[in-house]
This record gives structure tokens, C-alpha cells and sequence, in this order.
């Protein structure tokens, strides 16, 4: 790499955010930490449609830009419109938290004279400062791969070298632990009291806010019918609503769920803009989730929350929250980090309804 980076000579910073929900708020971290060492500069964020409310009221950012790569950048011409819109911002850096290297050629091609980013996909050679990754860091919690690209490009020690590799639910338990956490603003949260009661959501009932679906693929679900049996007894033992979230995609999985309950849950599965998801999982008073983005949102929430895991590493992408509650079994198979398990799926269906009641009725009555 080249030499670090000096804050103080770049007065317009854009950095590209990451693609995916979890991952944007497994970001934040570094996010505020650029906004803390890049105090005098205008700071655009560049990111995709989908993810661009997650940092809509974050003040570590001026602006956000949409790459909006299906419709208005879509393909060749629409590449070419967004380079033109940055060549017109003047950017003097780009910090590239995305790893693709077409996040590297459009900077490039924009002409934005530094260009910083992990030395990933081929594209070392289209960055002005590449930093290699740090095996040391990969057992290590996601924030931390992302905080250490900002340590390493302004030369500043290192935090993630000195962090916990225990289980994220033992680590919480000794702070600090990287700021991940989100706002939502009164008048958001406002109205999604307002639409609860619309749904018919008693406002002075419990609130549990379920996710039972997961992008990733089938792996990462727990079974429906055992949902379906974990929210009747919520809903019988603890007097409490019940919200189903989720992708258009995954109403399916919610219908289903729902299909096989005595009682009646509200689903609102694929019926919310990120914006308005933030802002009904942050009126929720615990949070049931396979590992999945909503997850990470409520944890960035600061919701009690029951993340429900299988096949992935929850030292890596866990809740980084002293009040989330990670379940899983250490089959002999884990982490596969498969999409689809070929077996048995032994790792999800060894967690019980027993299991998942206990430590959500605790966490309620916390």
C-alpha cells in the first residue's frame, strides 16, 4: 500500500457501501469511524436501492447517492451515466468498502484520483492503495474486517487485533463493542405505531416482531410448524401481538407459518420499505429471527432479540448486542455455510420450541 491517507486533504470523500442489509449495518461501525477521522469532508454514499435507508437518518453521512443498477444504470449506458455523475461530483477519494471489482473500475473510470480498498476480485491494480487482508482478523466478528480496512489506510492502531474471539454472546458481555447502533427518528417511529394500530395491533400488549425467513437460502430457516407452535405459546402465555416480516419472497414461508397457528398473527411480509421496517422492528419489544438482515437491524436497534442460527459462524455475523440471545448446535457438520443442506438439516432441527420459548420469555420479562 501506499502511503496512509490524510484526512485533512480530502475535503469530498464518496464510499461505496456494501450490498446487502446485514452487511450494511455490520459496516456502520467503519462508517462512523470515516465520518470521525474525515471530520472537515463532504461524505457521499454510494449504494444500492435496497439498502440506501439504512443510513438515511445516520449523521456519518452527507449524502447518498443510489446505484441503481437494474433500472436507470443498468448496463453499458447506464454505467457510463453513473460515471458521469461522479466525474461531476469531483470526488478526491473513494473508500471502497464493497469488494467487487467493478466497485474499483468505476472509480476508476470516474477518475477519482485516490482509490482505497481491500486488494480483492482481481482488482489490485485499479487501486491507488490496496491493503491486503489480515488472516488474523478472519475469526473475528464482520465489523471488525471492515474497521481494520480504515486502521490500515490511515495507519491508526489497530482495534481489531485486540478484539475477543468468544462467541459474540460471551464478547458482548465486554464492552466496548464497535458501535453499531441505528436512530430512528420520532416522527418514523410515529407513524409505525400508527400503522400497528391500523394492522389491529393492541398498542398496550407485548410486541414480537418475527423474521422467519432468510435470503441466503433454506438452510438458515428453522421449520414452520415449529414457528407456528413457538408463537401460539407467546401469544397464550405471554399475552403478546405478534408481527410476521420478511421479502415479498418469503410470504410463502409467513402464509405457511400462519396456516398451521390456532391464533391469529399479522403479517406483514413483503408490505414494508426498509425505511418503515426499521422503524416497526425499533416499536418492537423482542425479536425472533433466523440469521438474516432484519437480525442485524434489530440488533443495531438495540431489541432484545433470539437469533435463531444453523449453518453459518455466529462469531462472525452474530447480533453484536449484549441483549441478543444466539441458539445453535455445534453439529458435527457446522458451519457448513451451505445454502441448501444435503442431509438432515440436523442443526436447525435440533433446536426446540422449549429452547426458543425460554430464553424469549426471559428476555420479555427482562
Amino acid at each position: 500500500m501506499n502511503q496512509a491517507l490524510q484526512p485533512d486533504k480530502i475535503k469530498r470523500l464518496l464510499v461505496r457501501g456494501t450490498n446487502w442489509v446485514g452487511d450494511s449495518v455490520m459496516v456502520l461501525p467503519a462508517l462512523k469511524q470515516v465520518r470521525q477521522e474525515f471530520s472537515q469532508a463532504h461524505i457521499t454514499l454510494l449504494v444500492l436501492p435496497w439498502v440506501s435507508g439504512i443510513c438515511e437518518e445516520a449523521d456519518c453521512i452527507d449524502q447518498i447517492l443510489i446505484y441503481d443498477r437494474e433500472r436507470h444504470h443498468r448496463g453499458i449506458r447506464g454505467r457510463a451515466r453513473l460515471i458521469q455523475t461522479l466525474r461531476r461530483s469531483h470526488f478526491e477519494a473513494a473508500l471502497l468498502f464493497q469488494n467487487a471489482f467493478e466497485a474499483a473500475l468505476l472509480a476508476k473510470l470516474a477518475r477519482i484520483p485516490i482509490r482505497a480498498g481491500y486488494r480483492r476480485d482481481g482488482r489490485g491494480w485499479l487501486l491507488t492503495h490496496p491493503v491486503s487482508i489480515d488472516l488474523r482478523i478472519s475469526p473475528l466478528h464482520q465489523t471488525y474486517y471492515y474497521l481494520d480496512l480504515v486502521d490500515q489506510l490511515l495507519d491508526r492502531p489497530r482495534v481489531a487485533l485486540g478484539a475477543s474471539r468468544t462467541p459474540i454472546q460471551d464478547a458482548a458481555k465486554v464492552p466496548p463493542l464497535p458501535d453499531i447502533s441505528l436512530q430512528v427518528s420520532f416522527p418514523r417511529k410515529q407513524a409505525a405505531r400508527n400503522r400497528l394500530r391500523a394492522e389491529g395491533i393492541d398498542p398496550h400488549r407485548k410486541l414480537i416482531g418475527v423474521n422467519p425467513g432468510a435470503a441466503f437460502g433454506s438452510a438458515k430457516r428453522w421449520l414452520s410448524d415449529r414457528y407456528a407452535e413457538l408463537l401460539d405459546r407467546l401469544i397464550e402465555q405471554q399475552g403478546a401481538n405478534v408481527v410476521v416480516f420478511g421479502a415479498p419472497r418469503e410470504l410463502g414461508i409467513a402464509e405457511s407459518i400462519r396456516s398451521l397457528m390456532r391464533h391469529p398473527a399479522t403479517l406483514l411480509t413483503g408490505k414494508t420499505e426498509l425505511c418503515e421496517l426499521i422503524a416497526l422492528i425499533a416499536c418492537c419489544d423482542l425479536f425472533i429471527t433466523n440469521d438474516s438482515g432484519p437480525m442485524h437491524l434489530a440488533a443495531a436497534l438495540q431489541v432484545p432479540t433470539v437469533a435463531i442460527f444453523g449453518p453459518t459462524n455466529e462469531i462472525a455475523t452474530g447480533p453484536l448486542s449484549p441483549i441478543a440471545v444466539v441458539l445453535n448446535k455445534k453439529v458435527e457438520c457446522s458451519p457448513c455455510l451451505l445454502r441448501e443442506c444435503p442431509i438432515d438439516h440436523r442443526c436447525m432441527t435440533r433446536i426446540t420450541v422449549d429452547e426458543v420459548y425460554q430464553h424469549a420469555s426471559r428476555l420479555l420479562s427482562a
